[in-house]
């Protein structure tokens, strides 16, 4: 836990420094919003919006992390965009890139568990992709701007997506 820890702080002041609206996060609201929802809160998730807090809007960058009452089923946001998706396990979208370009899905159950994963909209159903990595590992590739990890699974230009 002191990983996480160490990495929602570099997150909350990597947002300060770029002068972002950071607001806390209240737990209840965390809890209240995880009802409607599927699979278990990550401890590490529930530990970085306590320490981190949340950027009321989206950054220079076009990332958004998406507060409490915003948060969905992965299977659930590509339906109301007319998409499939062929998961067995349960993911929630938490963060959106360029106002919902694409998604970036947290794992909340199953062995992916605290993993995130692209989520880009496809007509096959391929979503989420496989896990980028841990929550960990994704909020520092998003603090580094690292786009071989961020953007690792995205089709080459001219497949179909």
């Amino acid at each position: 836990m002191a990983e996480i820890t160490n990495i929602a702080t570099q997150v909350r002041q990597h947002w300060l420094e770029r002068h972002l609206n950071v607001q806390p996060v209240a737990m209840k609201e965390v809890v209240d919003a995880w009802r409607s929802l599927p699979g278990v809160l990550p401890e590490e998730y529930e530990a970085f919006l306590r320490i981190a807090g949340l950027p009321t809007d989206e950054d220079a960058q076009g990332f958004r992390f998406w507060l409490p009452g915003e948060l969905r089923a992965t299977a659930d946001v590509l339906r109301d965009a007319g998409y499939c998706c062929n998961a067995t396990e349960a993911s929630v979208i938490f963060v959106d890139y360029f106002q919902e370009s694409w998604w970036y899905a947290l794992w909340v159950s199953g062995p992916w568990k605290g993993y995130v994963s692209l989520v880009l909209g496809t007509k096959s159903g391929n979503d989420p992709r496989f896990p980028l990595g841990s929550l960990e590992e994704f909020l520092l590739a998003y603090i580094k701007d690292d786009e071989d990890f961020l953007c690792r699974g995205m089709p080459k230009i001219g497949e179909e997506r």
